[in-house]
């Protein structure tokens, strides 16, 4: 158990490293993240004409959980196993010892140290554009939302990873994964919260991955009603198939790719 560890936090310092001469090109990536606070202007507007069943006060939190949440769970491992794959990259990393899912996580999770300390800035502006906005949710809610938004990074980066597992098989699989974010942006939360859906549209969402990938830790930080239980093993069933998914593919995938001559 002490070798794992010391691999692990060898390999997460490595990554770490790596990530920090990117600082600069994480922060306006990070910026980019910022749609949320598009729909907020749009939404407080609504409630300050009374349209809606929020204040302006409810609507503001609900959305900066959004966009940390969003921040914690971006993934690009679907780019880089492409790129790999594309450019025989993967050939030096089947020569190691290591299992090149792990490299990946391991590059997700160095990233996620470099950007956290960058999102405070933005809170500090957020703040000071919205006073009063942000509340502490208790320390049962926000230990519910930071698990729900690790089981969410969990699915991403499994969907991410099975996606970018098809370059074996295809030339360019980055595309397919656009599939994916697109049903996020719709159906997870991110244009409005999901209490204001169509009632049918909820109960079939429910049982679908997406809007427990955004609504449920931001309902949970911002202090809206959420059935976190249901949440949570959606999460979890979602996030085993696709691991199981992925697994398959690269059983699959490094037998087609070691025939290809790699």
């Amino acid at each position: 158990m002490i070798r794992v560890w010391r691999k692990a936090r060898t390999l997460l310092a490595v990554y770490f490293a790596y990530m920090m001469e990117y600082r600069g090109e994480i922060f306006f990536w990070m910026l980019s993240g910022v749609i949320p606070f598009f729909f907020l202007s749009v939404w407080t507007e609504a409630a300050a004409r009374g349209l809606t069943v929020h204040d302006e006060r409810q609507f503001a939190r609900y959305f900066f959980a959004v966009f940390a949440a969003r921040q914690l769970e971006i993934v690009w491992a679907h780019w880089n196993l492409s790129e790999d794959v594309r450019t025989g990259k993967l050939s030096f990393r089947l020569l190691q010892p290591l299992d090149p899912a792990w490299h990946y996580l391991a590059d997700h999770l160095g990233e996620r140290g470099v950007r956290l300390p960058m999102m405070l800035p933005v809170a500090l502006v957020f703040v000071w554009l919205y006073p009063g906005a942000l509340a502490w949710p208790g320390a049962g809610p926000f230990a519910l939302g930071l698990l729900a938004v690790t089981l969410a990074f969990l699915l991403n980066f499994a969907v991410s990873y099975a996606v970018g597992l098809l370059a074996l098989w295809l030339e360019d699989a980055t595309e397919i994964y656009n599939l994916w974010y697109t049903a996020i942006l719709f159906f997870s939360g991110m244009l409005a919260p999901l209490d204001l859906y169509p009632e049918a549209l909820r109960r079939f969402l429910t049982w679908t991955p997406f809007p427990h990938l955004i609504y449920l830790p931001a309902a949970l930080w911002s202090g809206l009603a959420v059935d976190w239980r249901h949440g949570l093993l959606v999460l979890l069933a979602w996030t085993l198939f696709f691991f199981a998914l992925g697994r398959w593919l690269w059983a699959r995938g490094r037998r087609h790719y070691s025939a290809m001559g790699a």
